[in-house]
């Protein structure tokens, strides 16, 4: 697999994106947003954790116009991506930035090899699973009480990245 980017430059809109790893510097702002977009936003203490520099994490935050307002954070598992979390600023909701982003993260992660993309949404979240549908994400099961603020259900959902190779899976050792 080749190695993920570290930063990037698109554009949308006629606005600057710009793509950069998300360090201990951009915590506060990344809490702020996290505090407008979300009912029960991550902590600055979680954020700090997935600010350093860890193998297993490629974390992002994005400018428009070099003002922070997005960011998404993935965990990596093998050949799998598991995003975390994607927010965009409310006053940028709607107007096709989660999508361009989204856009582009499956592209970059299908073009380094990974084989897919999980993750989870808050049941009651129309406009999340508009976006996630509408890029090709199946919905593959329910987690009961997955949130812990209400109790509420996640649905788990993938995206593939490449065609399944019909090999089958390795055998476990005999014991």
């Amino acid at each position: 697999m080749r190695p993920l980017p570290g930063s990037f430059r698109l554009s949308h809109r006629d606005q600057e994106i710009v793509g950069e790893r998300f360090t201990l510097e951009h915590v506060g702002e990344v809490h702020c947003l996290e505090e407008l977009c979300f009912p029960t936003p991550w902590s600055e203490g979680l954020l700090r954790q997935e600010a350093e520099s860890r193998q297993h994490a490629w974390n992002m935050v994005v400018k428009v116009d070099g003002a922070l307002k997005a960011f998404f954070f993935n965990w990596i598992v093998l050949d799998e991506m598991h995003l975390l979390n994607i927010a965009v600023s409310p006053e940028l909701q709607g107007k096709g930035l989660g999508g361009r982003l989204l856009d582009w993260l499956v592209e970059t992660a299908a073009e380094s090899g990974y084989h897919s993309i999980s993750l989870e949404v808050r049941a009651s979240n129309r406009q999340a699973f508009a976006l996630y549908d509408s890029r090709g994400f199946e919905r593959l099961f329910i987690r009961r009480s997955y949130y812990s603020d209400n109790g509420e259900d996640a649905i788990i959902m993938l995206r593939k990245l490449r065609p399944d190779t019909n090999e089958e899976p390795d055998a476990l050792p005999n014991s």
